[in-house]
C-alpha cells in the first residue's frame, strides 16, 4: 500500500501543548506532512482507509468546553503579558516579569537591560477560544503525533506574531541540550523557519544536519562549520556544561554570534547587539572565557564587513589577554582545575590570539601586530584530536621546535606550531614593509628565505593537507593559505604587477606603493604568481569553502589581484584561457563565501567591477588590432590572392595577431 501524507495544520494540536505556543491558526503555516510508514500498525491503517487521521477523531462537545473552560483559567492565573522582555531574558527565551530589575537577573546577578523590540507589540496573547484565536486543541491524537507538533518549526510570519519576548528574536525555545540548566538558564535552540522535521518509522525524531535531535541550533552550527579552524574554546561537551553552570555568560553570546551566521534563518542581530551592549558597559569578568568571547566576536564582525568596530573590540581583548596575564606559562596551571584539557584551551587562547592578530594585521588597517613583540613562554598546542579526545600529551615548546632544524632526525610537531611558525614570519614581512632611512634591503631577501624554508622544513605528515578519510587539517590549511599570502604581500610591491588597472580593490589588500626590487622584478613577479596559484590549490581541496575560516576570503582576493593584474597587460601568447580561468576561481569562491560573510559580498563587487573592466578593454583592443590587420597592405595582398592559400595559412598567419 502506498503510503499517504496528511498536512498537520488541519489537526488540531493536543492539549498536551502549551497553547500559548502557537499564536496565530495553524492553518496559516505552510504544510507540514507525517510520512506515513509503509506497514503501519492496524490503528493507522483503519485511519488511512477512512481518509481521517486518528488526532482528528471528534470529541463529545461537553469534554471540549470543560477542557476550554480549564484552559482560560490557567491563562489567566499563569500567564501575564509584558511589553517587552529584557535581553537575558530574551537570548535564553525566559518568562520575564518586565520589572526595572526582572526577578530572573536579581536571582542570577546579571545586568539587566532593554533594548526596544523592533516589530513593536502586538498586544496580550489571545487565548483558545476567544476572538480571533485559533481553534481550541483537543487531547487526542497519539504520542508520536503530540512529539512531532511539539518540535515542528514555524514559519517566519508564525515567529513575528509570537508575544513580545519572541519580537525581537526569530528563534524559539524549544527543549535542547542546555533546557535543564539552573536559573532557567538555556541554550536557544535555533529552530530554522521552514519545515523540514519528520519522524523515523518507530516514531523517533530523526537528526538534523548537525546529527542532533531537534532542530539546529547555533551552538551545533558553530562546533560544525567553524569550530575546526579555530579550536580554542573547549570541545562541545564541556562548553555546554560550562554554559550551564553560568560561569561564562559573554562566551556563550559570542558563540551563538559566530554559529547563527552559517544559519540564514536566524538573525545575528539579537547576539551582537547583547554583546555591544555588555563590552560597552565594561560588566564583564576579567578572564580567559571573556577573551575567548571578544576574539570570537572581533573574527565575526570582520568577516560581516564591520571592520573598523572589530578592530575595537580585538584591541580590547589584546588588553585583557595581557590583563590576565594569559601570555604566561602559569596562566593555564593556576587557571586550569587540575584539567588537562582546560589548561591546553588556555594555551591554545593565547596562541589563537596571536595568530588571528597576525592575519588581523595583514587585512585590518585598524589593528596592529602588538603581541608580535610580547615575550611569552606558553608551551605550543598539540594535535586537535588530542585535544579533542582529552588525552593531551606533555607541551613541546617553541625553542623545541626553532631547535629542530638541526636534529639529527625529523620531527613533527602539531599542525598549530606551523601556523604559528607562518604567522611569525607574516610578522616578519611587515618589518621590511616599510620606508625609512635604517631600512636595509637586503633584508628582504632574509625574509623571503624564512618563507621558503618554512615550506622545505614541512615534514611529510604535513605536507599533505587531506588525510586517507577526505577531511581536511583546517588548522594545516590556514598555515599553507598564510605562507602563500605572506608571499603575494612581500613580492608584489617589488613586482612588475601594478597597481593602476586594480586599485578599486581595495578590502583585505594592502595600498598600492610600489617599492624597489631587491632582485629582478621577473623574479619577484613569478613568486607571486607561484603563490597565487597555490591559493587557488587551496580552493580546488575538497570540501565545502564555508568550513575554512574566515579570513581565507581576504587571501582570495590577495591573488585575484595578482591574476587581475597579470590579466591586464603580462600574459604571454597562449596562456589567456588559462589565467581567465584562474579568475573565474577566484569570483566562485568569492560568490560562495558572500552567503555567509558581508565582507566577501563587497569585495566580490570590486573584483568582479576590475574584471569587467579589463575583459571591455581587452575586447577593444583586440577589435582595434584587426582593423590595424585589415589595413596592412601583406594582409591585404594575402587576402586578395586568397584563392591560392590553404586554409591553414590564415589561422597561422592571424591566429597570434588575434589573441589578447
Amino acid at each position: 500500500m502506498s503510503s499517504q501524507a496528511y498536512p498537520i495544520s488541519n489537526i488540531p494540536v493536543s492539549g498536551a501543548v502549551d497553547p500559548a505556543f502557537w499564536s496565530q491558526d495553524l492553518n496559516d503555516s505552510p504544510p507540514l506532512t507525517l510520512q506515513l510508514s509503509p506497514t503501519p500498525s492496524s490503528a493507522t491503517q483503519d485511519s488511512v482507509h477512512s481518509l481521517t487521521p486518528p488526532a482528528q477523531t471528534p470529541k463529545s462537545d461537553s469534554g471540549r468546553n470543560a477542557q476550554n473552560g480549564q484552559g482560560s483559567q490557567n491563562g489567566t492565573q499563569n500567564r501575564a503579558s509584558v511589553a517587552v522582555a529584557c535581553v537575558p531574558c530574551r537570548s535564553r527565551h525566559l518568562k520575564c516579569d518586565g520589572g526595572v530589575r526582572c526577578s530572573r537577573c536579581r536571582v542570577d546577578g546579571v545586568d539587566c537591560t532593554y533594548i526596544k523590540s523592533r516589530r513593536g507589540w502586538k498586544g496580550k496573547r489571545k487565548r483558545p477560544g476567544e476572538n480571533g484565536a485559533g481553534p481550541a486543541p483537543g487531547q487526542e491524537g497519539s504520542s508520536m503525533l503530540q512529539s512531532a507538533l511539539i518540535n515542528t518549526n514555524l514559519t517566519s510570519r508564525s515567529v513575528q506574531s509570537l508575544s513580545p519576548e519572541f519580537a525581537y528574536s526569530t528563534e524559539l525555545a524549544v527543549a535542547n541540550q542546555l533546557s535543564t540548566a539552573p536559573n532557567g538558564m538555556g541554550m536557544v535552540a535555533t529552530a530554522p523557519l521552514h519545515a523540514q522535521e519528520q519522524l523515523n518509522l518507530n516514531g523517533t525524531q530523526r537528526r538534523n544536519q548537525f546529527g542532533h535531535v531537534g532542530p539546529p541550533t547555533a551552538i551545533q552550527s558553530f562546533y560544525h562549520y567553524f569550530y575546526n579552524a579555530h579550536p580554542f574554546v573547549l570541545p562541545q561537551g564541556p562548553l555546554i556544561s560550562l554554559l550551564k553552570e553560568r560561569r561564562a555568560p559573554l562566551l556563550e553570546h559570542a558563540v551563538q554570534y559566530i554559529g547563527a551566521s552559517f544559519i540564514p534563518e536566524i538573525s545575528t542581530d539579537i547576539y551582537k547587539e547583547a554583546l555591544n551592549r555588555i563590552v560597552n558597559s565594561g560588566n564583564y569578568p576579567r578572564d580567559g572565557y571573556s577573551v575567548q568571547a571578544l576574539l570570537l566576536f572581533a573574527i565575526g564582525l570582520h568577516a560581516n564587513n564591520e571592520v573598523p568596530r572589530a578592530a575595537q573590540i580585538f584591541g580590547i581583548a589584546q588588553n585583557l589577554t595581557l590583563e590576565t596575564g594569559l601570555h604566561r606559562i602559569d596562566y593555564a596551571i593556576l587557571n586550569g582545575n587540575n584539567d588537562r584539557q582546560l589548561e591546553e584551551s588556555w594555551r591554545r587562547t593565547w596562541w589563537s590570539m596571536y595568530t588571528v592578530n597576525g592575519m588581523m594585521s595583514a587585512v585590518n588597517p585598524g589593528v596592529q601586530f602588538r603581541l608580535k613583540d610580547i615575550a611569552t613562554d606558553v608551551p605550543l598546542p598539540c594535535e586537535n584530536d588530542e585535544y579533542f579526545s582529552g588525552q593531551i600529551p606533555y607541551p613541546q615548546t617553541l625553542q623545541d621546535y626553532d631547535d629542530s632544524a638541526f636534529a639529527a632526525e625529523e620531527i613533527a610537531f602539531s599542525s598549530f606550531t606551523y601556523l604559528i611558525d607562518a604567522i611569525r614570519n607574516l610578522g616578519k614581512v611587515f618589518e621590511v614593509s616599510r620606508l625609512d632611512a635604517s631600512f636595509e634591503y637586503h633584508a628582504v631577501d632574509v625574509v623571503d628565505s624564512y618563507l621558503v624554508n618554512w615550506r622545505l622544513h614541512l615534514p611529510a605528515s604535513k605536507l599533505e593537507i587531506v588525510d586517507n578519510d577526505g577531511r581536511i587539517d583546517e588548522v594545516l590549511f590556514q598555515a599553507h593559505m598564510v605562507n602563500a599570502g605572506s608571499t603575494i604581500m612581500l613580492h608584489r610591491p617589488r613586482s612588475n604587477l601594478g597597481f593602476g588597472r586594480v586599485e578599486n580593490v581595495n578590502i583585505c589588500v594592502q595600498p598600492g606603493q610600489v617599492l624597489l626590487p631587491t632582485q629582478t622584478r621577473e623574479i619577484h613577479t613569478a613568486k607571486c604568481l607561484t603563490s597565487a596559484e597555490n591559493i587557488s590549490s587551496l580552493i580546488k581541496l575538497p570540501g565545502k569553502l564555508v568550513h575554512h575560516t574566515p579570513f581565507f576570503t581576504c587571501v582570495v582576493v590577495m591573488a585575484s589581484v595578482v591574476h587581475l593584474s597579470y590579466w591586464s597587460f603580462l600574459v604571454p601568447d597562449g596562456q589567456d584561457d588559462i589565467i581567465k580561468q584562474s579568475i573565474r576561481l577566484d569570483v566562485g569562491t568569492l560568490q560562495q563565501y558572500s552567503h555567509t560573510w558581508g565582507i566577501a559580498s563587497v569585495v566580490l563587487g570590486q573584483v568582479r567591477g576590475v574584471a569587467h573592466t579589463l575583459f571591455n578593454s581587452k575586447k577593444a583592443m583586440s577589435i582595434h588590432l584587426w582593423n590595424n590587420i585589415a589595413q596592412d597592405d601583406v594582409i591585404r595582398g594575402v587576402i586578395e590572392e586568397g584563392v591560392s592559400e590553404p586554409l591553414e595559412n590564415y589561422s597561422t598567419l592571424l591566429t597570434p595577431m588575434l589573441k589578447s
